[in-house]
C-alpha cells in the first residue's frame, strides 16, 4: 500500500516532471534559437506561478484541478505574450530582456498577493515554492505521465520541422514548415507541460534550462530524433537524483528544498561539461 500510494507516485512524478521540463526547454531553445531560452528564463514558469498564486493566495478557487488549470492558463498566457514580442522584435536580446522583465513584474504581483494573504495560505504557497515531488497523488502521477508522453509523441512528430528550424526561419519555410502551426504547437506543448508540472511540483523549471545544454554538450548532437529522447531520459534521471537529495542524503531530518538541490546538481554539471569541452576544443 505504501509502495503504491506514496513511493510509486513520487517516482513517477519526478520522472515525468524531469522529462517534461527538459523537453520544454529543448523546444523553446530550438524555437528561439537561443541557448538561454527556457521556461524559467522567459517567464513561462512565473506565469504558471502567478496562476497558482491566484488560486492559493487570493482564494479564487480550490482543489488540485483548479490549481492545475490556473497554472496552465498562466504559463500559456506568458507564452502568448512571448510569441507576440518575438514576432515584433526579432533580436534574441530583446526577447530575453522581455522575459526577465516579465519575471520581475509577475514576481512583484505574487509578492503583493503574499502580503495580503492569510497565514495558512501563505504557508501553503511558500512550501509549494520550494518545490517537491512528494505531494502529488496517484491521479496526478497518471496525469503528468500522460501529459509528458503526449508531448514527447508530439515533439517526435515535429522532429524534422525542428531540425529545419535550426537552419533559420526562412530556410525552414522554404523546406515546407508551416510557421504558424509550428509556433503554436510549441506554445501549447510548453504551456501545458510547464503549467501542469508547476502546479504539482512547484517552480522547478531549472531542469528545462540545464538539461538540453548538458545533452548537447555531451553528445555534440543536432538531430532532434536523437535529442528528444535523450533529453527526456537525462532530465528524468536528474530529477530522480535531485529527489534522492531532497529525501536527506546527508541524514537531515527534513531533507533539502527541491529547487536548491536541482540548482546544486544541474548548475555545476553544466559548467563542468562546458569547461571540459572548451578545453578539449582548444
Amino acid at each position: 500500500l505504501i509502495l503504491w500510494d506514496v513511493r510509486m507516485p513520487r517516482t513517477a512524478i519526478a520522472m515525468a516532471a524531469g522529462a517534461g521540463l527538459s523537453l520544454c526547454g529543448l523546444l523553446l531553445q530550438t524555437w528561439f534559437g537561443n541557448p538561454l531560452a527556457g521556461p524559467s528564463v522567459l517567464g513561462v514558469s512565473s506565469g504558471a506561478g502567478m496562476g497558482v498564486a491566484l488560486v492559493v493566495l487570493a482564494g479564487m478557487a480550490g482543489g488540485w484541478m483548479a490549481t492545475t488549470a490556473a497554472a496552465v492558463l498562466g504559463s500559456g498566457a506568458a507564452l502568448v505574450l512571448i510569441l507576440f514580442v518575438a514576432n515584433r522584435f526579432r533580436g534574441a536580446a530583446s526577447l530575453l530582456i522581455f522575459g526577465l522583465m516579465l519575471n520581475y513584474v509577475l514576481g512583484a504581483l505574487i509578492t503583493v498577493l503574499q502580503a495580503e494573504a492569510d497565514q495558512a495560505a501563505l504557508q501553503q504557497f511558500v512550501f509549494w515554492g520550494m518545490g517537491t515531488f512528494g505531494q502529488g497523488t496517484v491521479e496526478a502521477a497518471w496525469s503528468l505521465g500522460i501529459l509528458t508522453c503526449g508531448a514527447l509523441l508530439g515533439a517526435w512528430m515535429m522532429r524534422r520541422d525542428l531540425d529545419a528550424w535550426t537552419l533559420g526561419a526562412l530556410t525552414a519555410r522554404s523546406m515546407g514548415v508551416n510557421d504558424r502551426r509550428f509556433r503554436w504547437a510549441i506554445v501549447w506543448m510548453s504551456g501545458l507541460l510547464t503549467g501542469g508540472i508547476t502546479a504539482v511540483c512547484g517552480p522547478v523549471a531549472f531542469l528545462g534550462l540545464a538539461t538540453p545544454h548538458l545533452v548537447r554538450l555531451l553528445t555534440r548532437e543536432r538531430r532532434h530524433a536523437v535529442l528528444i529522447p535523450l533529453t527526456a531520459i537525462v532530465g528524468a534521471n536528474l530529477a530522480l537524483l535531485a529527489d534522492w537529495g531532497v529525501k536527506g542524503m546527508l541524514g537531515m531530518e527534513h531533507g533539502w528544498p527541491l529547487n536548491a538541490v536541482l540548482s546544486l546538481i544541474g548548475g555545476p554539471m553544466v559548467v563542468w561539461v562546458l569547461v571540459t569541452k572548451t578545453k578539449s576544443a582548444v
